[in-house]
């Protein structure tokens, strides 16, 4: 079944990119500047016998599209395709087989970090730990940038507003105390949000924040679409390129199919 749906899904795509091909032609044919594309990829883990097909995937990506660090988007980059490459959690292997790849390629990452779960295991992992203090510190400033994946990572939606405000305000003020500098980006643990939970984001001062669904994105909710070492090249090109932004069309009228089939 697994199989099937990564096919049916790299098909869509496949259909999705042409036509996004087709309507670029059109656009530049009536003389019309689009805004440039930018595909934010969302990364967990990278085990060292996938360290060599992660290392694969980010010499594609340069040859795809402009590595851009999400949290600050070169402004001068206006046309042309953008990838950001994101990691949540923070896990040792991020620093093990993941850090170094990137750093020689210069590609730039943001890391979602739990902030009171430091050199623990989390409950979704069984054999990786999320990396400790001094990992953070030693990271290279220049090319990770550090955000906030609450306190403990737990899922928001289903804490009172109370509870939901200190994961997302706290843990802000943990990574900053720790690391000397702001924390202005948070990524929603298991992608679930709602506006209560956007909204505790934007009073505790985060400037962006993100999801696990490619959506288009505005200047406050950004959209990724979850990538693995394990995925096949034609499944990573097409991530790259931004044609999975149909998945959330997909997931809204399943949603709506269900309600429509429970009466």
């Amino acid at each position: 079944m697994e199989l099937l749906n990564r096919l049916t899904k790299v098909l869509i795509s496949l259909v999705f990119f042409g036509f996004m091909v087709i309507l670029n032609f059109f656009y530049q044919a009536m003389g019309k500047k689009q805004k440039g594309l930018c595909s934010v990829l969302l990364y967990h883990s990278v085990a060292a016998h996938d360290r060599e097909r992660f290392a694969r995937q980010m010499d594609v990506l340069l040859t795809l599209a402009t590595p851009v660090d999400i949290a600050k988007p070169n402004p001068e980059i206006i046309q042309g395709r953008q990838v950001a490459v994101t990691f949540d959690d923070g896990l040792q292997s991020f620093k093990e087989n993941a850090l170094s790849e990137l750093v020689k390629r210069r590609i730039p990452v943001a890391l979602f970090i739990p902030s009171r779960c430091l050199g623990k295991r989390l409950s979704v992992y069984d054999d990786e730990t999320v990396m400790n203090q001094e990992d953070l510190l030693n990271l290279p400033v220049d090319l990770v940038t550090i955000g906030s994946h609450s306190q403990t990572h737990t899922n928001l939606t289903i804490l009172d507003y109370d509870e939901a405000r200190k994961e997302i305000g706290e843990s802000k003020t943990d990574l900053e105390t720790l690391l000397g500098r702001e924390v202005l980006i948070f990524a929603f643990p298991y992608g679930e949000y709602n506006e209560q939970i956007l909204s505790l984001a934007r009073q505790a001062g985060y400037l962006r924040t993100f999801s696990v669904l490619p959506t288009g994105g505005n200047d406050f909710l950004f959209g990724r679409i979850i990538t693995s070492p394990k995925d096949w090249m034609i499944e990573f090109r097409l991530k790259a390129l931004g044609a999975y932004r149909w998945l959330p069309l997909a997931v809204f009228f399943k949603k709506q199919f269900k309600k429509f089939f429970r009466g």
